[in-house]
């Protein structure tokens, strides 16, 4: 297909990687592709790890896979709390089982190994959770990309050129997704790189005398 024909769902969460998420959002959206931040929720915003906002344009249960060709998960610290939500990981898997592009970079292996898509295939990830991904039963390579079927991945910002590169080549080699048009963008877009504030991380109980907390951001006054 041509890029203009494709249709892509970035994830986000709290401490996601600004280049990783915003690189591949930005350079599909030139090339004419339907790019679509999902998140948990789209009144949220959600801040990266240096505190740059992002805000979701989908949530999960918006996002019907017989209109997707790609899931883009990007690094950072924010595949911890992705792996946390059941939905999220279920996208992931049932992307992976409809044989659509998966990719992932850095930390976002945490997520491959939660959704158990990588036993058996070669992947790469950032070194520091290497170990995860091996006890996942990945096939390690230490490499600035790498691709096995429909999944891609990749190590650090600076290998997104090449990760970006390997999603143009899996998405021209296939035949669009079946299904219809994404749901359209808010004019602006929720998911706009505009920076009007600083996102900063709290954390909040679960629920009323609950030991267990949730991050969540909020824009600095």
């Amino acid at each position: 297909m041509e890029l203009s024909q494709a249709r892509i769902v970035v994830l986000v969460e709290n401490l996601y990687q600004e280049l990783e998420l915003w690189y591949p959002v930005l350079r599909f959206r030139e090339d004419g592709a339907q790019v679509r931040v999902v998140g948990p929720s789209t009144d949220e915003v959600y801040a990266s790890k240096i505190g740059y906002p992002a805000r979701a344009d989908l949530t999960v249960a918006d996002v019907d896979l017989d209109s997707v060709d790609a899931v883009i998960i990007p690094g950072g610290f924010s595949p911890e709390y992705l792996r946390r939500n059941p939905a999220m990981v279920k996208l992931v898997r049932d992307a992976d089982a409809g044989n659509l592009v998966v990719a992932a970079i850095c930390h976002a292996g945490w997520m491959l190994a939660t959704a158990g898509i990588v036993a058996g295939r070669d992947a790469t990830c950032v070194a520091t959770i290497k170990d995860d991904v091996i006890n996942a039963g990945a096939n390690f390579r230490d490499e600035p990309v790498v691709v096995d079927g429909n999944l891609i991945t990749s190590r650090l910002p600076n290998d997104l050129p090449e990760f970006c590169a390997a999603i143009k080549d899996a998405l021209e080699a296939r035949e669009p997704a079946k299904g219809g048009p994404l749901p359209a963008l808010n004019e602006p877009p929720n998911s706009s790189p505009a920076y009007t504030a600083t996102a900063i991380m709290k954390n909040r109980a679960a629920g009323p005398g609950s030991s267990n907390y949730r991050a969540y951001a909020v824009l600095d006054a």
